[in-house]
Parts: structure tokens; sequence; C-alpha cells
């Protein structure tokens, strides 16, 4: 019930910034402003009342780490606002938190006993960089819809002064998806070298090309890629929103697809 509330909440905030967006009127902007702060407090509170009730870290299962991905993907924008103030990408990021709430409902939302493979200090900072780094990559992934939608659109806009701005805008956003890139690449990298220490204490091994390991792999060298190309001349644009756009898509099989279509050690995640 107060996930399906929280992600009417989330909708209702994609529209808000949305229309503070095209509008750009003051009541508008501060309305999206307070009803997204508001409801981050929520969201935060909403994960501490689940881990009072668990007793214990409420991220150790797919279902409490959706609700986390959510909450740190928007205080993750919130934290870009102050500099960039993109109401646009904010309104993105509101329908993506709304849509991986709505995933909650295909997972059982019973707290139960944490496993014994997963009381061990390491969950704290393991699953918490990997999340930190899912959540960058999210707002990039809607900081990349925006600008791929800007680019589309200007090539309807015939006078200069307008195409000007857009291209003003397409710029910001540009620095905008580097900087989250490389953020969430440093906190991926972070959470697989945290997984690999758990690994050898549970397992005896620190690496086991376990599905889970692999595709982490996988979306780590995509990212560390895109990471590297946009250092290099030309190494922004089009392509690179192409890129930090569907590369969330990776990012979701990894996280969310793995644990339910591959056998996989992680199976309990």
């Amino acid at each position: 019930m107060i996930i399906g509330i929280l992600m009417l909440c989330y909708l209702l905030f994609a529209l808000v910034s949305f229309s503070a967006a095209v509008s750009g009127g003051r009541i508008w902007f501060w309305s999206a402003i307070s009803m997204g702060l508001g409801l981050l407090a929520f969201h935060g509170s909403v994960i501490a009342i689940r881990g009072v009730q668990a007793g214990h870290l409420p991220w150790s299962n797919t279902y409490e780490t959706l609700i986390l991905l959510g909450f740190l993907m928007m205080a993750i924008y919130w934290t870009t606002f102050p500099k960039f103030r993109a109401l646009s990408v904010g309104g993105f990021a509101g329908l993506t938190a709304a849509v991986l709430l709505g995933l909650c409902s295909l997972l059982s939302s019973d707290i139960e006993p944490l496993l014994p493979a997963l009381k061990s200090n390491w969950l704290l900072f393991h699953v918490t960089a990997a999340i930190l780094g899912y959540a960058s990559f999210a707002v990039a992934f809607g900081t990349a819809g925006i600008y791929l939608f800007l680019d589309a659109a200007r090539k309807f806009v015939s006078r200069p002064e307008k195409r000007g701005e857009i291209e003003g805008r397409l710029e910001y956003l540009d620095r905008l998806m580097a900087r989250l890139i490389a953020v969430g690449f440093a906190f991926l990298t972070l959470g697989i070298s945290t997984g690999a220490v758990w690994a050898n204490a549970s397992w005896g091994r620190y690496w086991n090309w376990d599905p889970k390991e692999t595709w982490a792999f996988i979306t780590w060298a995509l990212y560390g890629a895109l990471h590297h190309v946009r250092s290099m001349e030309n190494g922004s644009g089009r392509g690179f929103a192409v890129l930090a756009f569907f590369g969330f898509f990776l990012v979701m099989f990894t996280y969310f697809g793995v644990n339910f279509w591959l056998a996989s050690l992680h199976a309990y995640s």
C-alpha cells in the first residue's frame, strides 16, 4: 500500500517538474522543489521504518534494494540541482523512480530473517556502493533522455535565438551526464571490489564468474569505456547520450534480470 502511494507521488512529481520546465513559472518551480524534497524525506522514512521493523539493514533482497535504488536516485538528482537546476531531468527521474517502485509489485514484501550469507558488515559497503553506482547511471539515463529529445526537437526550430538556447541547454546536459557517469563508475568499481572481498570471505574465491558477477563486469566495462570516450576529443554529443541512455537497460538486466532469468549464487538477492 505504502509503495503504491509513493509511486503515485513520484508520478505527480514528474508531472509538476515537467510543467515547471516547460512553463518556466515560479509557482511551478517552487512546487516541484517543495514536493520533491518532501517526497525524498517521505521515501527515506519508508526505508528507515522497514529497517526498524526488520531489525537489520533494509536492503537484503531485491524488493528492498529497489526501494533503496529509487531513493538514492532521487537523492543524487537533488545533489545536482543547486548547480544544474534541470527540472526536466527531475521529471524523468520521477518517472524512473515510479517504474522501479512498480517492479516491487512483482516481489514479496514480507520481512524475513537475514540469511546467514548476508550477516556480514560487507552488506553495508558492497550493496550501498553498487546501488549508488546504479542510481547515478539512472539519473544519467534520464539526462540522456532529455538530451536526445531536445536534440531531435531543435531540428524543427527555425528561430536562431531559440536554437542557440537549445544548444546551450544541450551542452549543459552533456556536462551533467559526464559527471553522473564518472560518479557512477567510481561507485560501481567500489561495489565490485568490496563484493570480491566479501566473496572471498564467504566462498573462498574473489571471483567465480557467477552470472551476476559476469554481467556486473560487462556493465562496468561498458561504463568504463563510456567514461573513457567522454574524456577524448569529440567524445560528447548525441552518440554519448545514446550510449548513456541504452546503457541503463544493461544496468537493469544486471541488477534485476539476472536474479530471475539466470541461475546464480546471488539468487537470494
